[in-house]
């Protein structure tokens, strides 16, 4: 009976303490998350009261409720106010490491993942709970995927025959990394992003270790002048670690493009009132009218939405009259979609002439 009433009195006395002492946790809600972060609480003693104690730590995945590790500081008194506590001040803590890829070093990070963090303040007289919180977040690599090649909105003249990525960083905080690719075909109207989520992939793995992926010769194939989108998903062993922007490419039909390349007329040089015309996959055709001795000359390339410190050019050998000029523009510099440049000639009279063009992509 005495047993039962001191039960009793010890419980009525952890409840009378538990509404005058909190506990705050400092943990940011998402982020990279050092062990050490942890133990950044703040406890507030309302009472006029110093209490002996201890702190607890369960630390659970939030999606499986498996606890991941257990820990207890070392002894220490509360005052009555507030008091800041770290690793510092409650060091040394042990640790129980109950899941397997825990960094155990004094600085080490939590793998990326979604945790729960429950804390029960320790009286050392009664060794009852007085004061418990638990918190929510998640931890995420600073930085996700990204992809290499091929390179967003590319137009390749052959099959891709490999996609290439970066690993998500820091890599210190993913132990057991893994991949996921996803490539599928854009329908007419479709976004990127829509065809990866309501489309059947034209490939997909969800278990590559390594960041390069050989596309296999018994995939799907590639159809030409359709575009696809692909993406990579980083995960920890079963926890999401990230993953890359969606990227596109095409197969362009050699045999369409050189169709359109010869039937895309000369745009002529001029002194003033310059022409418009387009540049079909980088190739410019541009006429210009020799009136000089000149036998060869430099073609500049302006691009008229920046200043440029340098200018690419390229020469060209001239006879009298009417050249017609062809040129690959790839070779010397990487053109954009939309964007406006001016091809300008300056002769051996100091005349200058110029056209303006865009680069179009078939």
């Amino acid at each position: 009976m005495k047993r039962l009433f001191f039960i009793l009195v010890l419980a009525i006395l952890g409840q009378c303490i538990m509404a005058q002492v909190t506990l705050q946790p400092g943990i940011p809600a998402v982020g990279l998350i050092q062990k050490n972060q942890l133990w950044n609480v703040l406890v507030i003693n309302s009472s006029n009261i110093q209490y002996d104690c201890r702190l607890e730590l369960v630390l659970s995945d939030r999606a499986s409720g498996q606890e991941v590790l257990t820990a207890t500081t070392n002894q220490f008194y509360i005052a009555p106010g507030a008091r800041q506590l770290n690793i510092n001040s409650l060091a040394p803590v042990q640790y129980n490491y109950i899941l397997a890829g825990i960094d155990n070093s004094l600085q080490g990070l939590l793998p990326a993942g979604s945790y729960t963090a429950c804390y029960a303040l320790i009286n050392r007289g009664t060794r009852l709970s007085f004061a418990e919180d638990c918190v929510q977040f998640d931890t995420e690599p600073l930085s996700p995927p990204m992809l290499i090649f091929p390179a967003d909105s590319s137009v390749l003249e052959i099959a891709p025959p490999q996609f290439s990525w970066t690993p998500p960083t820091p890599a210190g905080m993913l132990s057991q990394l893994r991949y996921e690719i996803i490539i599928t075909a854009i329908n007419d109207g479709q976004k990127a992003s829509e065809a990866l989520q309501e489309n059947i992939p034209n490939y997909s793995d969800g278990n590559l270790l390594n960041n390069v992926l050989n596309y296999p010769s018994s995939a799907t194939t590639f159809e030409k002048n359709k575009w696809y989108a692909w993406q990579i998903i980083a995960r920890d062993g079963r926890n999401y670690a990230g993953k890359s922007e969606t990227w596109t490419f095409k197969i362009q039909d050699t045999r369409d493009i050189n169709k359109i390349i010869a039937q895309t007329p000369f745009i002529k040089l001029k002194k003033d009132n310059p022409e418009k015309g387009i540049a079909p996959d980088g190739i410019l055709k541009i006429s210009y009218i020799n009136e000089t001795a000149d036998s060869m000359v430099v073609v500049k390339i302006i691009d008229l939405g920046k200043q440029h410190t340098t200018i690419p050019k390229f020469s060209v050998l001239l006879q009298p009259g009417e050249n017609l000029i062809e040129y690959d523009l790839k070779k010397i510099m990487q053109l954009k979609d939309g964007k406006l440049y001016e091809a300008q000639i300056i002769n051996g009279r100091k005349e200058k002439w110029v056209m303006q063009f865009e680069k179009h992509q078939y």
